[in-house]
């Protein structure tokens, strides 16, 4: 079975995705092309019917068969490695004060919970 790799790359300004050298139209953000990428990858591996096909091959000859409507590739979406990458950098970077802001939140819920009941 064959399987077929949509890559989410920069194309005309904006991002699209690619199956071997073709490319979908460009998409504003990565995000959406990422979207696309997933759709199409989904409907790619959805059986069909079966037909009777023609087809000429490299040499000039023309051949019949039966392709089976079941006989579909297998696909993956292949995000950017450089730009996942960079989304994990900055969700796993919080910075200094961040760090400070998170380690009191915790220490005034701590407090909060651990307080002694007030007596009335």
């Amino acid at each position: 079975m064959a399987k077929l790799e949509y890559e989410i790359v920069e194309h005309d300004g904006g991002w699209a995705y690619k199956v071997d050298d073709v490319f979908s139209e460009t998409f504003p953000s990565h995000a959406d092309a990422l979207a696309a990428a997933e759709i199409a990858a989904g409907q790619h591996e959805l059986p069909g019917s079966t037909e009777n096909i023609e087809f000429q091959d490299a040499a000039g000859s023309w051949h019949e068969e039966v392709a089976s409507g079941l006989d579909r590739p297998r696909t993956e979406v292949v995000n950017t490695p450089a730009l996942r990458y960079a989304e994990r950098r900055t969700s796993v970077h919080r910075g200094t004060f961040g760090t400070f802001m998170l380690l009191a939140g915790i220490g005034f819920a701590v407090g909060y919970l651990l307080r002694p009941a007030q007596r009335r």
